[in-house]
C-alpha cells in the first residue's frame, strides 16, 4: 500500500518536471533532437511507476482478502462455539433463521467492509497524505485549497450516524426474511394441503417489500455523499485555477507546480470520493459486526460450578423434590412437582398437552435449571455434575424426531461414535430398523437427506429408537417415542425395549395409555402439579380421574 501510494503521488512530480521542462526548451529555442532525448529519458520513469503502481495494486489486494478472509472465518467459527455453548433456551427464544442469517449474511457484510476498508482506507488515506506532502512541496499556497476538502467531512459524518442505525434494521429484515422462508419451506405439507400458497406468497411477499424499503432508506442517507464531495471537489479545482493563473501571471509560482497541484487534485478526488462512500460501507459493517458480536458474547446460563464433580457411569436413581420452574416468559411450568424413579425402574408421566411432562424431560438432562426445589441421581443434585458427565448418561428418545443430512449409519452412530458396525446394525434390528435399512439403495450407507426425507414417520422413530439404544445410557429418557408407529411395531419394539430397560431408569411421556400400562409407576400431572400416581390398575379404576379419561 505505502508502495501503490509512493507511486501515485509521484505523478505530480512527473508532471510538474514535464511541464517545467517543455518551458525551458520552448524558452531557450532548443532543438527537436534535444526534446526527444527529454522525453526518451522520462518514459523509463513513466514505465516504471506505473508497473509499481500494478505490482503493488495486485499484491495488496491479495493480501488484504486474505486478511480479510481469515478474520471472517475466525468470527464465524466463533459464533459457532458460542452457539454450541449457548443454554438450550436460547434456541426456543431465538428464531433459527435469524441466526442463520448472521453466519451468512451479516458475515459477508462483515467481510466485504473489512475488504474495502482495508484496501480503500488505509490505501487511500496513505494516497492523500503522499499525495498532499507533494502538493505542498510543490506550492503550499495553493494546496491550502484542501481545507475545503475537511470541511466537507462534516455532513458526511453526521449522515453516517444515521446510516448505521438503517444498516442494523435492513440486516434485522434480512434475518426476519431467512426465518419465515425456513419455516415456510419445512411445513410445506400444510402450505399445500390447505391451500395456502396465495397466503404464504403474500406474508411472504410483505416481508420482501419491508427489505425494499428499508434498504431504499439506507441507498438515500448514501447517496447524498458523493454530492457534496462532487460538488466540493470541483469547487476546489476551480479555486487551484484561478488562484494558479493568479500565481503564474504575478510569477510566484512555476505552470508546472500548478499543473502538479492540479494533478495532486485529480488524485485526490476520486480517492476522497471513495472515502466517503468507503464510510457507507463500513457504517453496514459496523452494524453487522455488532449483531456478530451479539451472539460471539451470549453468556450461557447452564454451566459447570466450582462444585461440578465427574461421578462417571451413573446408576440412575432420579429424585425430583418439590420443583418449580416458571419459563422465561413467566409461564407456569411446575408447581412443587415430586418423582421418584429407582434403577431398573419404568416411570410414566402422563397428563393433558402443556401440563409440564416435556419441561421435566428437560430439566433432567439440565436443559433448564429449576426455579426451586431439585433434581437429584443418584443422591447428587445435577446442578453438581458436570454437565458433560451428567448427559453421557442419558439417552433421549423424542416425538420430534432429528436426523441428518448423512448416511443412516452416521445418524445411529451419534448415539454412540465409539460403536462397531455390528453394534450399529444390532440396534437397528432391536428397533425393528434393519428391514427398510437394507433395502434402502446403498443400505446403510444411504445419504438419507434433510431430516430424513423420503422416510416414514414410523421409519424415522425406530432409527431415532436404534440410536437411543446404541447409546446404552444407564438412564432412558421417552418423549412420546413410539407415537408414529402402528400396533404391530410398537408391540415389537415394546418387546425389545422391555429387554433393553433392565438395569436402566426409564421415564416415559406418553398420551397412549397403552405404552405407560406396564411402568412400575405412573404420576399424572394437570398444570404443572402432581394430581395422581399408582400403576396402570390403580389408576385405571377410577372412570372419573384424568388418567381413564385420556384413555378416550
Amino acid at each position: 500500500m505505502v508502495l501503490l501510494a509512493a507511486a501515485t503521488a509521484a505523478y505530480t512530480f512527473i508532471v510538474s518536471f514535464v511541464i517545467d521542462e517543455a518551458n525551458n526548451i520552448t524558452k531557450n529555442n532548443d532543438t527537436i533532437k534535444e526534446a526527444k532525448n527529454y522525453a526518451f529519458s522520462v518514459l523509463p520513469l513513466l514505465i516504471f511507476i506505473t508497473a509499481t503502481s500494478g505490482l503493488s495494486n495486485y499484491l495488496q489486494r491479495i493480501l488484504n482478502n486474505s486478511i480479510a478472509l481469515k478474520a471472517v472465518t475466525k468470527m464465524q467459527k466463533q459464533m459457532l462455539k458460542s452457539t454450541y455453548k449457548s443454554d438450550f433456551g436460547f434456541f426456543r427464544q431465538k428464531q433459527s433463521g435469524d441466526i442463520i442469517s448472521k453466519f451468512t449474511n451479516d458475515i459477508t457484510v462483515v467481510s466485504n467492509a473489512l475488504i474495502r476498508t482495508m484496501s480503500n482506507l488505509i490505501a487511500a488515506l496513505l494516497t492523500i497524505i503522499l499525495t498532499i506532502l507533494a502538493m505542498l512541496y510543490q506550492n503550499w499556497q495553493l494546496s491550502m485549497i484542501m481545507t475545503v476538502f475537511i470541511i466537507a467531512y462534516w455532513p458526511v459524518l453526521l449522515i453516517s450516524k444515521r446510516m448505521r442505525g438503517d444498516a442494523k434494521n435492513v440486516q434485522e429484515q434480512v434475518g426476519k426474511i431467512t426465518s419465515n422462508l425456513k419455516e415456510s419451506f419445512n411445513n410445506m405439507r400444510i402450505v399445500k394441503t390447505y391451500n395456502l400458497e396465495m397466503l404464504e406468497n403474500k406474508r411472504l411477499s410483505k416481508n420482501f417489500d419491508d427489505r425494499e424499503r428499508l434498504q431504499m432508506k439506507l441507498v438515500t442517507e448514501q447517496a447524498r455523499v458523493d454530492p457534496i464531495l462532487e460538488v466540493l471537489g470541483g469547487l476546489a479545482i476551480a479555486g487551484v485555477v484561478i488562484f494558479g493563473v493568479y500565481q503564474v501571471s504575478n510569477e510566484s509560482a512555476s505552470a508546472g507546480s500548478i499543473a502538479a497541484v492540479l494533478t495532486g487534485l485529480l488524485i485526490l478526488s476520486p480517492k476522497l470520493r471513495a472515502l466517503g462512500t468507503l464510510n457507507n460501507v463500513a457504517q453496514e459493517g459496523l452494524s453487522a459486526l455488532t449483531r456478530i458480536f451479539n451472539v460471539i458474547d451470549e453468556e450461557a446460563n447452564i454451566l459447570d460450578t466450582a462444585n461440578s464433580q465427574e461421578i462417571g457411569k451413573l446408576r440412575g436413581e432420579i429424585h425430583l423434590n418439590d420443583v418449580h420452574f416458571n419459563y422465561p416468559d413467566g409461564t407456569l411450568a411446575l408447581n412443587g412437582v415430586s418423582i421418584n424413579a429407582q434403577p431398573g425402574e419404568t416411570v410414566a408421566i402422563v397428563g393433558y398437552s402443556g401440563s409440564g411432562k416435556s419441561t421435566i424431560m428437560n430439566l433432567i438432562p439440565r436443559l433448564y435449571d429449576v426455579k426451586s426445589g431439585s433434581v437429584c441421581i443418584d443422591g447428587h443434585d445435577i446442578r453438581n455434575i458436570k454437565i458433560k458427565n451428567l448427559r453421557d448418561n442419558i439417552a433421549l428418545v423424542s416425538q420430534e424426531i432429528i436426523l441428518f443430512n448423512t448416511t443412516v449409519i452416521n445418524n445411529l452412530s451419534y448415539g454412540n461414535n465409539k460403536a462397531t458396525v455390528d453394534d450399529i446394525v444390532h440396534a437397528a434390528q432391536k428397533a425393528d430398523a434393519h428391514k427398510f435399512i437394507t433395502a434402502l439403495p446403498f443400505g446403510y450407507e444411504t445419504v438419507l437427506g434433510e431430516n430424513g426425507y423420503g422416510l416414514s414417520g414410523g421409519q424415522k422413530q425406530r432409527l431415532s429408537i436404534a440410536r437411543a439404544l446404541l447409546r446404552d445410557a444407564p438412564i432412558l429418557l421417552m418423549d412420546e417415542a413410539t407415537s408414529a408407529l402402528d400396533a404391530i411395531s410398537e408391540s415389537t419394539i415394546q418387546e425389545s425395549l422391555n429387554n433393553f430397560k433392565i438395569n436402566k431408569t426409564t421415564i416415559i411421556i406418553s398420551h397412549r395409555l397403552n405404552s405407560v400400562k406396564n411402568a412400575d409407576r405412573i404420576y399424572v400431572l394437570d398444570n404443572g402439579n402432581i394430581i395422581q400416581q399408582g400403576n396402570h390398575e390403580e389408576l385405571i379404576k377410577n372412570k372419573s380421574n384424568v388418567y381413564y379419561n385420556l384413555q378416550n
